[in-house]
């Protein structure tokens, strides 16, 4: 497998998307393509997504063994309906996006990452984190309501001031 400069960018976004931290990402871009090169890249199938599990298995690791992952209870199953507008319709000024993202727990980022960046539905990104279909609804819409309540203005149409 080639590391051209857009493999690292996508890589890196993925990385910066689990940790939070650009000093971070590197970190873990760094290890995980070490840990790969040091398996044999040779046999991964899908080299890029080989690399985004070792990313966040080591992750999420590294959270556990820092006692630091918070659980959250899923919330009732009605809030699915809810799901019709469209988070890329709202429009959220940078600042306000920052502060909101630094809220978010690293897996709701990345699910976030996946639906709203890489344009994966709901089941696909099921599929490739292995999880239920209904625990990323459940991250969208948790992810949504944190929007929503965090800029107030969003959705009335006011001026975002």
């Amino acid at each position: 497998m080639d590391f051209d400069r857009d493999t690292l960018n996508t890589l890196y976004q993925y990385c910066l998307v689990l940790s939070g931290d650009r000093d971070k990402a590197y970190d873990l871009l760094y290890e995980s393509i070490e840990k790969f090169l040091q398996q044999g890249p040779a046999e991964a199938t899908y080299p890029l997504a080989y690399i985004r599990r070792i990313a966040r298995n080591h992750w999420f690791d590294g959270l556990r063994r820092e006692k630091v992952v918070a659980f959250e209870s899923l919330p009732d199953p009605d809030i699915y309906t809810s799901l019709g507008n469209s988070l890329e319709s709202q429009v959220l000024d940078q600042i306000t996006l920052e502060r909101i993202w630094q809220t978010l727990s690293p897996a709701d980022r990345e699910v976030l990452y996946f639906w709203a960046v890489q344009g994966m539905s709901a089941g696909e990104i099921g599929l490739h984190l292995e999880l239920p279909r209904s625990t990323v609804l459940s991250r969208i819409s948790r992810v949504r309501q944190r929007l929503t309540s965090n800029t107030p203005a969003m959705g009335s149409g006011g001026n975002h001031e």
